[in-house]
């Protein structure tokens, strides 16, 4: 076989490849999406490491762990519900809102709350840590 043989074999698995991730990436079509993945491969991951570790502090640090992200999926769906949409599915929405004579669907967006409450909440775990370890 000649050089050229051995880089077209090639090509065709590194396309396939990039062809799988273009596929994971095309079906999370919105942050909503994506976010759901995410949330799923850190908890597997962690849930993992805490099965193997056989250290039951670990595996609390997973559960708070899993306990601060629903939480912060909750405050961000309450204050700022169309940071979940993309934007295709934010325009179709404002269509949808322009027929109904204006009235809004999902409320304006309000990041400085769930920020603000994610902080503080980031600052009392601090101390709680702080203080029973």
């Amino acid at each position: 076989m000649t050089g050229k043989d051995n880089a077209s074999d090639e090509k065709p698995v590194e396309a396939q490849k990039q062809s799988e991730w273009a596929g994971i990436i095309r079906a999370t079509g919105s942050p909503l999406k994506l976010f759901a993945l995410i949330v799923l491969v850190c908890n597997s991951i962690f849930g993992i490491a805490a099965a193997w570790s056989y250290n039951s502090e670990i595996f609390v640090f997973t559960l708070h762990t899993f306990l601060a992200i629903v939480a912060c999926f909750v405050l961000i769906a309450l204050w700022s519900p169309r940071s979940f949409y993309s934007p295709s599915e934010l325009t179709s929405m404002a269509e949808f809102e322009n027929r109904q004579k204006g009235q809004l669907i999902l409320p304006k967006a309000q990041p400085l709350v769930p920020t603000l409450i994610i902080a503080v909440f980031v600052l009392i775990y601090a101390y709680y840590q702080n203080t029973n370890g």
